[in-house]
């Protein structure tokens, strides 16, 4: 028999495009949590996301027939990203075709084997990119955790030197390795927590996470909910007063000098176009080589909606794990 292409097609939307979805969200612990937080839009050339920042003045006590006055001068009430695209194509060449035409088993076999590789091939593009500032590609790239969880530069369209409550903290030794210590930890924790609005997530590479666990000099044992979950998941789970600490293999770690984040993901989102949210194409004859094509499509972007609750600290030595 040969591959009948409609029926694959209408296979794949059913049946695998959702398996892949699932499997893609579980496939990374920030991942995992943005799922949580993701959101539709439908489509236009900006992603608007409203802000939580600050407070308004002249609240205050009263009695009886007191003037009131209500400030409502909010000088910047949302930021605007740019929708990104991302696309994984899903190949199967004349050769492939005529050698799994044999029967049912063949083509389907085939088909997951193609699911598989375009599921490790989105995650590690998607993954990655949520850790970059979006300039990657010439600017085409997810505007990720570098530029969200930053003090510097312009980001959702407002510019932090202007703006400082737009602000992230960032813990840095100017580019330099240095020991990562629980009082660096405890900092970070304190300056971007009021009360019980705190980071709900600490995310770094699996190195910084080994050192992280060597500080520790009792037997972990994981007693809060959130980290219980991510264990669960199949993750390298420690925590940090209550808050998951988790190994992401696509956290930054370059030349031993990695970052941890420390992320309050009530204000982290994962926006998408509803219309095109891993949707996928039809199957078509590609143009430049002897296979049939289609491809699996994602837009939207990483919003934030209050940076002052996100924090980093950088320049964390993980040479002794090389």
């Amino acid at each position: 028999m040969s591959l009948n292409y409609d029926a694959i097609d209408a296979l794949t939307r059913k049946k695998y495009i959702p398996k892949l979805v699932d499997e893609f969200f579980k496939s990374t612990p920030l991942l995992v949590k943005l799922r949580e937080k993701s959101q539709g839009y439908n489509g236009g050339p900006k992603i608007v996301q409203p802000l939580i920042y600050g407070e308004l003045a002249h609240g205050k006590s009263y009695t009886f027939y007191d003037t009131l006055q209500y400030d409502q001068n909010v000088p910047i009430s949302a930021a605007e990203f740019e929708p990104k695209n991302l696309v994984q194509p899903f190949i199967i060449s004349r050769d492939e075709e005529r050698r799994n035409s044999g029967s049912d088993t063949q083509v389907i076999s085939l088909i997951e084997s193609k699911m598989e590789i375009a599921k490790k091939s989105l995650t590690k593009m998607f993954a990655t990119q949520l850790y970059g500032d979006g300039t990657g590609n010439s600017g085409k790239d997810l505007t990720g955790l570098k530029i969200a969880v930053s003090d510097a530069g312009v980001y959702g369209g407002i510019n932090r030197s202007t703006y400082t409550w737009w602000r992230s903290r960032v813990d840095h030794n100017n580019g330099t390795p240095r020991e990562l210590t629980l009082d660096l930890m405890l900092k970070m924790l304190i300056n971007i927590s009021e009360g019980a609005d705190r980071p709900n997530l600490i995310v770094c590479s699996p190195k910084c996470w080994a050192v992280y666990h060597n500080l520790l000099v009792e037997e972990v044992t994981l007693t809060s909910e959130p980290a219980k979950e991510m264990a669960n998941y199949g993750f390298q789970t420690l925590e940090f007063m209550g808050i998951p600490v988790v190994a992401d293999p696509y956290a930054p770690d370059n030349t031993n000098n990695a970052s941890m984040y420390f992320l309050n993901l009530t204000y982290l989102s994962l926006r998408h176009d509803s219309g095109t949210n891993f949707t996928s194409t039809p199957f078509r004859q590609a143009d430049d080589m002897l296979a049939r094509k289609k491809e699996i499509l994602w837009s939207g972007n990483l919003t934030c909606s209050n940076c002052q609750r996100q924090g980093v600290i950088k320049d964390i030595d993980t040479s002794e794990w090389a």
